[in-house]
């Protein structure tokens, strides 16, 4: 295991201690804290593969479109069960919002220890169908540590909110929106409203969902 790996493991640790194997239903905490960015800076990538619904190359964030990414491990059985959650609002999101979010998925693990082949028959397996990866420093850039790990970054760079959890498709469908109506009422998102008195604390109920 390499340094990285055992980062992430330790940082989940300590998240899923107090989860469990829970599946997350309220609404995520909100935040605007990123990476400070520059035109040149080529850490934040995903190395994509060639695997249902991803096409070997890399992937920047931000991009154009709000951007999901999913931070995961491959023998982590929250995160097994949370990617069909995934897809099943990338599958509604699509048909309300068309291009306007992008999903990603990336992994802590490299090339060197999970080949692609490997990555590729573990994401058929579960589901997925979008472009999926090894992260090639976004999850430091963003202070992402833990798995699963999900994170909206807006085409400004801004991290919109951040989760360490099983998210359910409802509520990953509802807070995305959320954001995207703020978007259009906003303009370009612009400033935040000062009346806004959201304490990005969260108040959610938790479902069990079986796995290791």
């Amino acid at each position: 295991m390499n340094r990285r790996e055992l980062l992430a493991g330790l940082g989940s640790a300590g998240a899923l201690a107090g989860a469990g194997t829970l599946l997350r239903v309220g609404p995520p905490s909100f935040g605007a804290d990123g990476p400070e960015m520059s035109d040149g800076d080529e850490s934040l990538e995903v190395e994509t593969i060639d695997a249902r619904g991803s096409e070997a190359g890399t992937v920047r964030v931000p991009t154009d479109a709000v951007v999901l990414v999913t931070f995961f491990v491959t023998g982590c059985g929250n995160c097994q069960a949370q990617i069909p959650e995934l897809a099943a609002a990338r599958d509604r999101l699509r048909e309300r919002r068309g291009d306007a979010v992008r999903f990603v998925a990336a992994t802590y693990q490299r090339s060197e220890t999970l080949s692609p082949a490997a990555l590729r028959e573990w994401w058929a397996t579960h589901g997925g169908d979008w472009a999926v990866g090894y992260d090639a420093g976004l999850a430091e850039a963003y202070g992402v540590v833990g798995y699963p790990t999900t994170i909206l970054v807006d085409p400004n760079g801004e991290k919109r909110w951040h989760e360490t959890a099983v998210l359910d498709h409802e509520t990953i469908v509802r807070d995305v929106d959320a954001e995207l109506e703020a978007r259009d009422s906003d303009g370009d998102r612009g400033e935040e409203d000062p009346s806004d008195e959201t304490t990005g604390e969260s108040t959610a109920s938790r479902i069990d969902v079986s796995g290791p």
